[in-house]
């Protein structure tokens, strides 16, 4: 049974390899019959192999935005077509992918979760922290009510993590963070990195394997990271793709769901 979210994070990175070899093209258009064959292999890639895989877990308008792109792609390569109509078509793919890579975890909730602030006494003790979390919680809601998408997502993807990092202070033990095979290591010593040094990406992986959070959860919390990283402006110039306040919105009705998750363990695991 094919898994839908790696199937469009293949895409991702196939899209993203099209997209290097555009820029290492000097011409206006693109002629040489190799670069014509790999775009053309990139977008058949989709039609022939891909779509079917992710189409049963995507609604029939979304695998029809992503069709847009691929047949451009497809389409110029019958022909010497400007670099440019390549560039446009690579990075609207790269855009419905990862949107559709989030709504392929997380569907649009049809009910929502209450807002109201959580007691955030079971992870974190000491009551200077507990209210820092609690206005972090109420920036988030602040955000998407002003229709602030990026600056929700950023705040969002912060609170996780340090909800993350006050589970893994709560470990009197803290052996097991080091033992992960998701743990994060020193390239150059091959040790595990300290705490302070973990990012958001480590602390997700590593508490999916100490089951602090669900396989489901692991992925979507992925996601969340990924848009959090359009805080910087290239990468979002780069890929193409901008966050809406609807994105927001589901990415809202996640955090509260992990959080909440992590707030009800109960002693270590």
């Amino acid at each position: 049974m094919s898994d839908p979210y790696a199937e469009l994070d293949d895409l991702i990175r196939e899209i993203d390899k099209a997209a290097n070899v555009l820029r290492k093209i000097k011409s206006p258009q693109v002629r040489n019959a190799e670069h014509r064959d790999f775009l053309r292999a990139t977008a058949l890639s989709w039609f022939q192999r891909r779509r079917s895989a992710v189409a049963q877990d995507m609604s029939a308008e979304i695998v029809e935005t992503i069709d847009i792109p691929y047949r451009s792609i497809l389409n110029a390569t019958e022909k010497h077509s400007s670099k440019n109509t390549y560039v446009s078509a690579v990075r609207l793919a790269k855009k419905t992918l990862v949107e559709g890579r989030a709504r392929v975890l997380v569907p649009q909730p049809t009910v929502r979760t209450a807002d109201s602030v959580p007691s955030f006494a079971p992870l974190a003790a000491d009551s200077v922290m507990q209210s820092i979390l609690e206005r972090r919680w109420d920036e988030c809601m602040r955000c998407i009510e002003a229709g602030a998408p990026l600056a929700a997502t950023v705040m969002m993807g912060g609170l996780l993590e340090a909800l993350l990092v006050a589970r893994a202070n709560k470990l009197s033990v803290k052996s097991k963070l080091f033992k992960a095979t998701a743990t994060p290591v020193d390239p150059k010593t091959k040790k595990p990195l300290e705490l302070r040094q973990w990012m958001l990406g480590a602390y997700i992986d590593v508490g999916h394997e100490l089951k602090w959070i669900s396989n489901s959860a692991k992925n979507v919390a992925v996601i969340l990271r990924d848009y959090r990283n359009y805080i910087h402006p290239e990468k979002e110039r780069s890929h193409g793709v901008a966050l809406s306040p609807d994105d927001a919105a589901m990415f809202w009705e996640v955090t509260k769901t992990l959080s909440r998750e992590l707030l009800a363990m109960k002693g270590e695991t």
